[in-house]
């Protein structure tokens, strides 16, 4: 099973897009592009979906770099993940990886339910944040039930030289949406704080909210202050 899963996390580096051997993948006639593929669709579910080894952590962080150097055309490439039982989504580009849960400590005299402490990053200290609850997200056990999976993770953010982490109850991982695929938010269907949402957009069987992410990184600022 492990050789089976290296080979399809290789194929695209090797026979696919991004690599140099010949004979090229014969799925490529097909899919024109690797992102296109389902082996590579499912290589990148299966590192979310598994506990985080120092190897997956990079495999994972190559191909959210990967995905996000290859949009298409007229779309914007956005990370899914859940909250509780809010599906949110933020730009690709603001993300600089996806690590294992990691203990968090508090900082003394700094009380807020935004600010959860610092965390150790590759022996970095950063600062992690709660954004479920700077978006007002309440947890409904009931609701929670029905996410029989749960596959936690911190997030990395990364933009102009500020860095944040928080925590997430699960990642879908990077989908591509076009502009007009957003609809305006009524207060029914998104329990998330609407000034923070750019959007709705479907997926699968549910709404995703966009959050405006300069908006939520000011807001941390000025909560840190």
């Amino acid at each position: 099973m492990k050789n089976v899963v290296k080979q399809h996390i290789n194929c695209w580096k090797t026979t696919g897009v991004w690599g140099q051997e010949k004979p090229r993948c014969p799925k490529l006639t097909q899919v024109i592009h690797c992102r296109n593929c389902e082996v590579f669709t499912k290589a990148g579910r299966n590192l979310l979906e598994r506990d985080l080894s120092t190897e997956s952590v990079q495999e994972w962080t190559r191909v959210l770099a990967a995905k996000k150097e290859e949009e298409s055309v007229g779309t914007l490439a956005v990370v899914i993940f859940r909250l509780a039982s809010e599906w949110l989504a933020l730009p690709a580009a603001i993300f600089a990886e996806i690590i294992p849960l990691a203990p968090t400590h508090t900082i003394p005299q700094r009380h807020s339910s935004v600010l959860l402490g610092i965390v150790n990053v590759h022996g970095e200290i950063q600062i992690c944040v709660s954004l479920q609850a700077l978006l007002g997200i309440e947890t409904d056990p009931e609701q929670n039930r029905n996410h029989h999976r749960t596959y936690k993770r911190m997030m990395v953010i990364n933009r102009a030289e500020e860095r944040w982490v928080f925590p997430v109850d699960e990642i879908h991982g990077i989908y591509h949406i076009h502009p007009h695929q957003l609809q305006n938010v009524p207060v029914t269907v998104s329990k998330s704080e609407p000034a923070f949402t750019q959007g709705l957009f479907p997926w699968k069987d549910k709404y995703v909210a966009f959050l405006d992410d300069e908006l939520l990184l000011y807001k941390l600022n000025r909560g840190m202050q």
